[in-house]
Parts: structure tokens; sequence; C-alpha cells
């Protein structure tokens, strides 16, 4: 009896104490944390505590994590310039899986990708549900953003290894989608590699020759706008997703929410209101040009 009532007061004692321990603010935090940020190693401690801020984000209650340039080089090396990778490591990421809604993404300060191409690679990867954000704390590419979003995701206490080959396409999709938004602009690219994506992994080509013909079909619109490394690399692009075995209903929703995204962009207020500019621009052209034929 003596035993099991020593027993029964030390699980209790232990179970208090975990208790305990797991109330105090910061304890355990960044070791089971729901979210993840990355930081750009080369930001100053000023510019961290900047972007955690533009996270709403402390660091008890998120798993913070740095992205080198070595990573960034490791991951993009293979595909993106030395000039478009630099020397430093500056952009950061927010993520949060989740179990519904699809992957929202939201970019700041990021010149050379935006949303759509982010979440496009993302699906790539495999990720199904998750809130994305990607910041700096001054204008950059943004080359690095999709590196710390994958391993965020991985160090998130939801999220789950993701494969190296899904890595390697996606991190390889975003740099030459970002090549082609300089010739065609970001939302035509975007919306031209989600097609092509579509229509590979649906139709799951079995030859060379017939991935490169839905390429080709896909991108005769800007035939006029693409060199042949362009067509080359997308197709290399494709060849690798291909490779990957998606499953087309699986994913079909998150592509046609890229599609939708890029749509409602052209009809949404900012787009209008960009019109209605011209348009008052326009008027006061004519009414100026009236003026000095007509004035008496």
């Amino acid at each position: 009896m003596k035993f099991k009532l020593f027993i029964s007061k030390v699980l209790i004692i232990s179970l208090s104490l975990s208790v305990f321990l797991t109330s105090l603010p910061g304890v355990l935090a960044s070791a089971d944390s729901f979210k993840s940020v990355t930081l750009g190693a080369d930001l100053s401690d000023t510019q961290k505590k900047e972007m955690l801020k533009y996270f709403e984000v402390t660091k008890n209650d998120a798993n913070i994590l740095e992205i080198t340039s070595k990573e960034e080089h490791t991951y993009l090396g293979k595909i993106a310039s030395e000039s478009q990778l630099g020397n430093k490591s500056i952009s950061c990421s927010y993520v949060e899986p989740t179990e519904k809604g699809g992957i929202n993404v939201t970019t700041n300060n990021l010149t050379w990708v935006n949303d759509g191409m982010i979440k496009n690679a993302l699906i790539t990867a495999g990720v199904q549900n998750a809130n994305v954000k990607a910041s700096a704390p001054f204008e950059v590419s943004g080359t690095a953003a999709l590196t710390g979003i994958l391993k965020g995701f991985e160090n998130s206490s939801a999220g789950e290894k993701i494969d190296e080959n899904k890595k390697e396409a996606a991190n390889e999709e975003l740099v030459v989608t970002g090549d082609l938004g300089e010739k065609i602009g970001q939302d035509d690219a975007t919306n031209l590699m989600n097609d092509v994506k579509k229509d590979v992994i649906k139709e799951k080509p079995e030859t060379e020759k017939e991935l490169n013909e839905i390429v080709d079909k896909a991108a005769k619109e800007y035939k006029n706008n693409l060199s042949d490394e362009d067509m080359a690399n997308i197709k290399a692009v494709m060849s690798k997703i291909n490779g990957l075995d998606l499953n087309y209903n699986n994913i079909k929703e998150q592509l046609d929410d890229v599609t939708n995204q890029l749509k409602d962009k052209l009809n949404s207020d900012e787009a209008k209101g960009f019109f209605a500019k011209i348009e008052e621009m326009l008027s006061n052209f004519f009414d100026a040009i009236k003026d000095i034929f007509y004035k008496k």
C-alpha cells in the first residue's frame, strides 16, 4: 500500500510540474509552435524585430528560423544566376499550416516574385492548406522566399517533410516563372505556367514529344516574346513536374484558384480605379485640345 501511495504521489507531482512548465511564457513554444517564421540571416537585429512585428508574432508564439545565403544557393544555384541570388539572404516568410482553406499567399516588398508564383510553386511542392506571407524590410527580388517558406512549413508543428524532388521542381518553377515575368509580365507568366502545369498533370505525357506539344500549344500566344531558351526552360520544369506523378484531381481546385485570383485582379477595384484614372486623363487631354481650338 505504501509503495502504491508513493507512486501515486510521484505521478501527481509529475503531472502538476508538467502543467506548470507548459503554462510558463516561452517554455517549449518554439519547439512545438504551430506557426513558423523564417528571417533572412543577413538582416540586422532591428530589421528582424521589424519583420516579427510585421508578421504579428513573437519569439514565444512562433518557431523562429533563419535562412542563409548558402541555403538559398543550395536550392536555387543550379537554375538562378548569381546576380539574381546575390550574396545575402534578406527576404522573410510566415507559415501557418491549416486544416482547410487552401493556400493563401500575400507578398510585400518582393519585386521579382509575386503571390501567384509562390502559390503555384507550393502546389508543386505538395502543400495543400496554409496561410503564407513573404516579405522584406525593403524591396528585394524575393528569391529566398520559397526556400524560407518550405523550411518554415517543415518546421511548424503541423508541417511535414517535403520530398526533395518536389522542392527542386518547385524552386525551379519559381525561378523560371520569375524570368518569364520580366518578358511578359508577372501575371501572364504565372498564368502561362499554371495552364501548362494543369495540362501536363492531367494528360501525363509519356514521351518528350508529347510534353513539348503541350508546352508549345499553351505558349503559342507568347511565342513572339519568348526565346528558344525560355521555351526549353519551361519544358525542363514541366518534365520534372511530370515525373512527380501528381494527382490532378487532388490539386485541380488549387490550380483553378490561381487562375481565378488572376482574373479577380483584373476586375478588382484597384484595376478599375487605374482605368478610371486613364479615362479621366484622356478626358482632360481632349478638353484641353478643345479649349485651344475653340478659344475665343
